[in-house]
């Protein structure tokens, strides 16, 4: 499995591909701005309490107020339909999201002093890290839906190696941040309140991921999400399978037919 840190680099690089395409864009304009200061002051708090023995929590009643804001959807997000013009925004709020969800999985009390314990960590934080991987996969969602924008505007002379090779860096990372999200699932103390928000995170997207993914990558999500189901309770199995049917039966087309 690709670690989030590369996750963030892949998409990263493959959007520096398509910085140059000029398009109308749908993508709150302050958008990746309200995403950088929602995580900065998440980052300050972390920095502001060196000696804290955890990071900020969602059942706080301060901490959950300045959580919040990191997943503001309206403002971060807004609306579909996303454009090509949106890509770089989006990617740069994937980034920033990877970075938060990085904060969580890869914490280490004693200011690094202790190589990070990841299963604890995904137990320990599952409220924060849950959260992360719903909002991750709308911004994935989002993101593919740009991309497929962007692929079907193209003229032929447009059509060139380094853009395609530019979509099929983007694509990978963003498949990988939806196959962490399914590996997420299968952790046996996930709690059913988080179960269900990651598996609806995961149905309420199906779509737009099918539309990203090809045939080969869709076969491989919906194998990962059929090993996970056994460890989740029924509503969340129902999720899961509404996922599995949108993937399967998503026509193939724009980014799917991208091999």
């Amino acid at each position: 499995m690709t670690s989030v840190g590369s996750i963030a680099r892949l998409a990263v690089l493959g959007g520096f591909c398509l910085l140059g395409f000029a398009a109308r864009a749908e993508l709150p304009a302050n958008g990746p701005a309200y995403m950088d200061a929602a995580l900065g002051s998440v980052e300050s708090m972390v920095r502001a309490t060196p000696g804290k023995p955890t990071l900020p929590r969602l059942g706080d009643p301060v901490d959950g107020k300045i959580l919040a804001d990191v997943w503001n959807e309206d403002a971060i997000l807004g609306k579909a339909p996303y454009k090509a013009g949106d890509i770089p925004g989006l990617i740069d709020i994937v980034q920033k999201q990877v970075r938060l969800l990085q904060l969580y999985s890869l914490y280490a009390p004693g200011q690094g002093k202790q190589a990070p314990d990841t299963a604890r960590n995904a137990t320990e934080f599952q409220d924060e890290l849950s959260r992360s991987h719903v909002f991750l996969l709308k911004t994935v969602a989002a993101a593919l839906q740009a991309m497929n924008d962007f692929g079907a505007h193209l003229s032929q002379d447009e059509k060139t190696d380094a853009r395609f090779q530019g979509l099929r860096q983007m694509r990978l990372g963003l498949q990988e941040i939806v196959a962490s999200a399914v590996v997420a699932l299968r952790n046996p103390a996930l709690r059913e309140p988080n179960q269900l928000l990651i598996a609806r995170g995961l149905a309420e997207n199906a779509a737009a991921i099918a539309a990203g993914s090809p045939a080969a990558d869709r076969t491989t999500l919906v194998s990962a999400a059929d090993a996970a189901r056994a460890a989740l309770k029924p509503a969340a199995q129902k999720a899961l399978a509404d996922f599995k049917a949108t993937m399967t039966a998503a026509p193939c087309v724009g980014l799917c037919k991208l091999d």
